[in-house]
């Protein structure tokens, strides 16, 4: 993951058409950055194809998108002209058909706890998404849910070694911890976890590492941080 960002960061857009050129059964992607349902906003896609899908989850409210981003796991279709599509997706599916698509897998891009967004390749014939490419297609989701929140982050920069990349990883994996416990903004998480390392005299990385172990539990009130 960290080469892919390092190979093409900071464009979300360039990360897209790699992922689709490594995977050779992939026609297409198409990337939603969501805060909440149902908001949804469409950033990137690759083809016609992808952003009629796309276009069709945000019209109708609908699709493998909606369903990965609630549940927090990908949504892998194999065919979606599989009566079980088409019965959980009455409108959806057979637009989706007519646009192209026959297999649609749905990638949720998520840092800690946090999903900032979906990622959703296609196919033009019916085919499994499984194996090392579905490993690929996650480490590129993975990369596409660092650069997202790098933009988010005060003064974020892509990382240009191993080394930074791991400090940079730790960080961005507890703000998005810290942002699903208060329910506040990328941003905000991060200025609490700032706050707390200074006013604790302790270094960012260590605060950050205590969160994502769970030992440190950020709660509404400033002065009301528990560990655990």
């Amino acid at each position: 993951m960290a080469q892919l960002v390092a190979a093409h960061g900071p464009d979300v857009g360039r990360l897209c058409d790699a992922c689709v050129a490594e995977l050779p059964d992939i026609a297409g992607a198409g990337l939603a950055v969501i805060t909440s349902l149902p908001a949804q906003q469409v950033r990137y896609a690759s083809d016609a194809v992808s952003a009629r899908v796309e276009d069709l989850q945000v019209t109708l409210g609908e699709g493998p998108c909606k369903e990965a981003y609630a549940d927090r796991r990908p949504v892998l279709v194999t065919d979606l002209d599989d009566v079980q599509w088409t019965r959980r997706w009455p409108m959806f599916t057979p637009a989706a058909i007519s646009a192209g698509a026959r297999a649609l897998f749905a990638l949720p891009l998520e840092v800690g706890s946090t999903c900032l967004g979906v990622i959703d390749l296609y196919r033009p014939r019916p085919g499994a998404l499984a194996g090392a490419d579905l490993a690929e297609a996650l480490a590129f989701a993975g990369a596409a849910s660092e650069l997202l929140l790098a933009e988010q982050m005060p003064g974020g920069q892509l990382p240009g070694t191993q080394a930074m990349y791991a400090h940079r990883a730790v960080v961005h994996q507890a703000t998005g911890m810290i942002s699903a416990q208060l329910g506040v903004p990328i941003p905000d998480a991060f200025l609490r976890l700032r706050a707390y390392a200074y006013s604790s005299d302790r270094s960012l990385d260590d605060v950050a590492n205590d969160v994502v172990g769970r030992r440190l539990r950020f709660t509404e009130a400033d002065d009301d941080t528990s560990t655990h």
